[in-house]
């Protein structure tokens, strides 16, 4: 692996940032600091062809780091997940705050990528901030997160170990084996924290899991939205059209898989065409059932093609014909 001069990277980093901090980035980044106190989605950019964690010790450093942004920023963290490229939380906190935890988040995870070997971040890597003012749309929000490491095939969402699924309505969360801070010398939490905060004495660290999400996660608002495992589950699997909204907003994409997909069509065979079924449907319906399809799920006109029966060029010829818009 190459080696790179971290004081030389960051130097030339800040200098290059400088220089792209065009109007637009600048607008941008005003805006989100003049957003007021709230619930928000927030959600750092995909790395094509990079990523921010590439080993199992750069995940569980970015568990500390989550942890972090809540002590220094005054960030409440509801849900979160640390996807090799791309980082997904749900937080309460203010514009400005989520904006210096960003800065803070990209400048640790590039020193820990200098360190092990890898580039850092590129200087325009940014984030998305999107406000959330509805309680069924925090659901719908807290689901997308929860079910990233499903939607690119990883983990069920229980099963993931870099985020906070596993922690609700888990019988599992109870069998973290860490050591708390109280039972840790001053040198070595502020070695293996990177910093000089306080930090609370129950929190746990484990060298494999890096900072239990137990600690700085707050349960109270997932507790009152999903009462049960069932309804939480439910949110998680079957809110598919929130889900493409959703990914609009952030400027990602669905990948949705077959049996998904079928799901999503009888959905919509219940809900625009009385529940009949496909071979009750007219060739002009199954048109305008293709339509639905691309406009409300995003669906490509090969998935729509091979779930509901109709040639591939049709479906194409169907979606930029005037007559169905």
């Amino acid at each position: 692996m190459p080696y790179y001069d971290i004081k030389r990277v960051i130097f030339v980093e800040t200098a290059l940032l400088s220089l792209l901090c065009t109007m637009d980035n600048r607008k941008k980044r005003d805006d989100i600091r003049n957003m007021g106190k709230g619930y928000y989605h927030f959600c750092t950019d995909g790395l094509k062809g990079g990523k921010l964690f590439y080993t199992s010790a750069q995940f569980a450093y970015g568990m500390i780091l989550i942890g972090l942004i809540t002590l220094k920023f005054n960030i409440k963290v509801y849900a979160f997940v640390l996807m090799p490229n791309h980082i997904h939380i749900i937080l309460s906190g203010t514009g400005e705050n989520c904006l210096k935890a960003f800065d803070y988040l990209r400048k640790k995870i590039s020193i820990r990528l200098i360190q092990d070997g890898y580039p850092p971040l590129p200087p325009d890597y940014g984030f998305v901030l999107v406000p959330i003012t509805e309680p069924h749309r925090m659901k719908s929000e807290i689901a997308y997160v929860l079910r990233n490491p499903l939607e690119k095939n990883i983990s069920i969402p229980y099963g993931y170990p870099w985020g906070s699924g596993w922690l609700y309505h888990s019988a599992m969360a109870c069998y973290y084996n860490g050591t708390p801070v109280s039972d840790m010398s001053k040198r070595e939490v502020k070695r293996l924290f990177t910093t000089c905060d306080i930090i609370p004495p129950h929190w746990e660290y484990s060298q494999e899991r890096g900072l239990n999400p137990a600690g700085f996660v707050d349960l109270s608002l997932t507790d009152r939205l999903f009462p049960t495992p069932k309804d939480m589950e439910s949110f998680i699997v079957k809110d598919y059209e929130s889900y493409v909204r959703i990914a609009n907003d952030l400027g990602e994409t669905m990948e949705f898989s077959p049996s998904e997909i079928k799901d999503i069509v009888t959905s919509v065979l219940q809900s625009k065409f009385g529940g009949r079924s496909l071979n009750n449907l007219s060739e002009d319906e199954k048109c305008k059932l293709a339509v639905e399809l691309a406009n409300t799920y995003n669906l490509s006109s090969f998935e729509i093609s091979r779930s509901i029966f109709l040639k591939e060029h049709i479906v194409r010829q169907v979606l930029y014909s005037k007559d169905y818009r």
